[in-house]
């Protein structure tokens, strides 16, 4: 009898044991997941475009909260013609411009200038996605943008060039990465764009916009990507 209840006594403590070792790995796990959640949120840079203040709680937000500005969902070709979709990169940072192929002014110094940047963070590649929005797809087929990689030497793989559907490219340049993108019948090659290089970070918020043809601009974008890849 005494055995036997000893053997029980043994058997309730390998269970508690196991049970609040469990507990331990499972509370280390989920501060974990929300540790590398919010190492995004506390790199010191601004959250940029429109933000609103929760009211009412809901499922995903609690009465206080900030909810910042996210660039929205979407779907291109790229010069690959294979369709990319923001989902597809969505854990990784962006850095993302507006272009167009034809463009005789400041769209090539504007493509060397990422290129430098790319270069530049190349040891990041595996979570970086350089992403270029053609405003003028009409004539900007996957084959043109093939084309234009190649003028420009450019063979990183993490570095998409994009097309698809102008309004909705040119209302997501300025609604959503906040730069301005547009047909202009007066502008040289007929569309306006802005020469901003924008970074975004893995929940898709606005953390910076740079003139990419300012050097010194360049530097802090390059200074303020590997803050959000290094907190990654």
């Amino acid at each position: 009898m005494i055995k036997k209840e000893e053997h029980k006594n043994s058997k309730l403590k390998k269970t508690s044991f196991s049970f609040l070792a469990f507990t331990i790995l499972l509370s280390v796990s989920l501060n974990s997941c929300s540790n590398q959640i919010d190492k995004q949120k506390e790199v010191n840079l601004p959250f940029l475009g429109h933000h609103d203040i929760v009211y009412q709680a809901t499922e995903d937000y609690n009465v206080g909260d900030t909810v910042f500005h996210t660039v929205p969902s979407w779907e291109y070709l790229t010069h690959d013609s294979e369709v990319l979709k923001s989902s597809d990169i969505e854990n990784k940072i962006w850095i993302a411009d507006f272009f167009f192929s034809y463009c005789p002014t400041i769209c090539p110094p504007m493509t060397k200038a990422m290129r430098s940047v790319s270069d530049s963070l190349s040891d990041y590649n595996k979570d970086l996605a350089i992403l270029s929005f053609t405003i003028d797809p009409d004539r900007d087929t996957p084959a043109r943008l093939r084309l234009y990689r190649e003028r420009h030497e450019i063979q990183a793989d993490n570095w998409y060039f994009l097309t698809g559907d102008e309004t909705e490219t040119h209302a997501l340049g300025i609604d959503g990465f906040q730069l301005f993108a547009n047909a202009d019948e007066q502008a040289p090659g007929g569309f306006a764009h802005s020469s901003n290089f924008v970074l975004i970070d893995k929940n898709q918020h606005i953390r910076g916009v740079y003139d990419g043809l300012e050097p010194e601009s360049r530097k802090q974008l390059l200074i303020d990507a590997k803050k959000l890849l290094d907190a990654k």
